[in-house]
């Protein structure tokens, strides 16, 4: 794959059809990967492909200006998808080289929680596509590990335990922010958390304002997440953002039957209106 990759690369950059390509590339140790910006032809040797290449390189899509070329994997691409939708990029520029992604790892070599639910191992959407020629994934064919399965043990607790639980997350948050800088969708020009006329959350960590902070971010990002897990891998407190967005992801989808980043011409459900949604929560 790694080859073809390269190659794919090169000729994009060689006949002109974009200025630089977001890739990955090893880092300093040579165990992991980094995200990687190549501008010429005699570059491209830098680009790799593995089980550590975790980061969502869509999130650099709005700083690269003129045509660009990116390296994506499934959920990344969901994340152009949705950037699409909400017109925030140009198709136009970006050429996508999809990779077939088997599952990702984390520093220990456990594949990521999410990468075993994935439905989208193959892009939905791309220019050109770098197929694996090893057999499809493992973890494909797990029954035991269904969409929603992450949120069974919360789901069964009672509305009051759901709540202490949320209480004893949010109270480690030290408001970093690494989730928003890291989110390819919170992309807005004055985030809520610094707006200060009027002050909507408070600025310094307590409960009162985590909670505040983290249910509002869930909410902004209801219908658009596409799961792609960058917020909780960079949460320096652990925080399982992920099964909060994922239960949010849950309700919009039996709600409304839809699931973000596979269809750029569709309107995520809470920008837009239909006369048969749902009003069960209208009183």
């Amino acid at each position: 794959m790694l080859e073809q990759l390269r190659k794919k690369a090169k000729e994009l950059l060689k006949n002109k059809e974009v200025e630089v390509i977001i890739g990955y590339q090893k880092s300093n140790n040579n165990s992991f990967t980094t995200p990687c910006f190549i501008e010429s032809e005699d570059g491209v040797d830098r680009l790799t492909w593995d089980e550590h290449c975790v980061y969502n390189l869509s999130l650099y899509l709005k700083e690269v200006k003129g045509k660009v070329g990116i390296v994506a994997k499934g959920c990344d691409v969901k994340s152009i998808v949705a950037l699409m939708q909400e017109n925030q990029i140009d198709r136009d520029r970006i050429k996508i080289i999809a990779l077939e992604c088997q599952a990702q790892v984390d520093q220990e070599g456990q594949i990521l929680e999410k990468c075993r639910t994935c439905q989208v191992h193959i892009p939905g959407m791309y220019d050109e596509l770098v197929r694996s020629k090893t057999s499809p994934s493992k973890i494909e064919s797990k029954e035991s590990d269904k969409e929603y399965s992450v949120l069974e043990e919360l789901e069964a607790k009672s509305t009051p335990e759901r709540w202490q639980f949320w209480q004893r997350q949010f109270e480690k948050c030290i408001r970093c922010y690494a989730c928003r800088q890291v989110c390819p969708l919170c992309y807005c020009s004055e985030c809520i958390s610094e707006k200060t006329a009027p002050q909507w959350i408070l600025p310094s960590p307590s409960l009162k304002g985590n909670t505040t902070w983290n249910i509002v971010r869930a909410f902004h990002l209801a219908g658009r997440c596409i799961d792609c897990g960058e917020c909780e891998r960079v949460c320096p407190v652990n925080i399982p953002l992920r099964r909060l967005n994922k239960k949010m992801e849950k309700e919009i989808q039996t709600m409304f039957n839809y699931v973000p980043g596979l269809d750029s011409k569709k309107k995520p459900p809470l920008v837009d209106f239909r006369v048969d949604d749902p009003q069960e929560f209208i009183r």
